[in-house]
């Protein structure tokens, strides 16, 4: 900030130069605070008419193959769009604070100030922009899934609350549909090292029917024996349309290392969709559960390396480990419940498009 002039001719007071904050602040905060607020509410609608949503996929899982892609990269784009609003208003806030704190300190020091001035901002400068543009990335990947054996719990209102011991699960990766996800990141500007990232997964989960289990508990408020066929419980047990899960993650990248390939590393917290295909032994077909439902939270953790190896620094491809605890608590038809908690090791390559990399992101980098 520079004062041209500090005392007019009369000894009194000159305010300084007013400082030339950029323009586009205001429009930024209001689309990020319109971006929150609608996300908030489309989050509402969800929670309070799950079961509309829900009826929606069914209707959708028939031709799920033929619109997946499309649905993926909407939900994609207004996740992405609604993390980077968020994001811009802190944003906003951290550029305004230091500038209020500034004026605040100037009120006490300008009576004893002495007349400065200083040149004017080149055009493209650290100092003549408020906020660089963001770097982000969207991605795809396919790869292989594998499912551990896990404890799977049914209660029902006829007495029945039995607990399957170590069952087996197949999640046939390559088989249609098979396993693939898609990201976005958006990466902070002012710290390009961290990231915001929305990731949505397309597994599957079948239990093996051939298997045999040991088990305890009650069927029908008997005892149940305590080694017996998995079918003898369920005729079918599966997620195959879908073990879905869509989560929000923090990343981080280890830049300098070298020039091509970059390390990342991310935690992050979801929830779980999946579509549930349930058939209990000894029930008629009408009451089959066959439906996508919100069963419960998915927790993750990812590592890779990202390697831009093309001419291009649009176009990149990755390699990554990831391991995903979800939980899972299906209902039934007749009020009562199923559930399974699933660990997935899933090993990924994908690729990367970077529609801009600019501003404070690209200048770290």
């Amino acid at each position: 900030m520079g004062f041209t002039k500090l005392l007019d001719s009369g000894g009194c007071i000159v305010a300084p130069a007013p400082h030339r904050a950029a323009t586009h602040e205001p429009y930024k905060l209001a689309g990020g605070v319109g971006a929150a607020a609608l996300t908030a509410m489309l989050l509402w609608m969800a929670a309070h008419d799950w079961a509309s949503v829900c009826a929606l996929v069914n209707r959708l899982s028939a031709i799920h193959v033929m619109f997946g892609a499309g649905l993926l990269a909407g939900a994609l784009y207004v996740a992405l769009s609604a993390v980077s609003g968020i994001a811009t208003i802190f944003l906003v806030m951290a550029d305004i604070a230091p500038r209020l704190a500034l004026g605040g300190a100037l009120m006490g020091v300008l009576p004893f100030a002495q007349a400065v001035d200083t040149p004017p901002a080149k055009p493209g400068s650290r100092d003549a922009s408020s906020i660089a543009r963001p770097e982000m990335q969207i991605g795809f990947y396919t790869g292989k899934s594998i499912a551990p054996p896990s404890d799977v719990i049914m209660k029902t209102l006829n007495g029945t609350d039995i607990t399957l011991k170590n069952v087996k699960w197949k999640t046939e990766s390559f088989k249609p549909s098979p396993y693939y996800g898609g990201r976005g990141i958006d990466w902070s500007p002012s710290m390009p090292a961290f990231g915001l990232m929305v990731d949505y997964t397309h597994a599957k989960a079948t239990a093996i029917r051939s298997q045999t289990v040991s088990q305890t508990g009650k069927r029908h408020g008997k005892q149940v024996p305590p080694i017996e066929p998995f079918n003898a419980t369920f005729r079918k047990l599966e997620f195959t349309h879908g073990y879905n899960y869509l989560t929000l993650n923090g990343v981080y990248r280890a830049g300098g290392l070298h020039q091509r390939i970059v390390p990342y590393a991310g935690i992050g917290i979801g929830f779980m969709v999946p579509f549930v295909h349930a058939k209990i032994q000894g029930r008629p077909k009408s009451e089959d559960v066959l439906e996508a439902q919100m069963t419960g939270v998915a927790y993750q953790l990812l590592g890779g390396l990202e390697w831009r190896i093309f001419k291009s620094d649009r176009r990149s491809l990755f390699t990554e480990y990831k391991l995903t605890y979800t939980t899972n608590d299906a209902k039934l038809h007749d009020g009562g419940k199923v559930m399974t908690n699933i660990w997935l090791h899933q090993f990924n390559v994908g690729g990367y498009y970077t529609p801009w990399r600019q501003g404070a992101a690209a200048a770290a980098q």
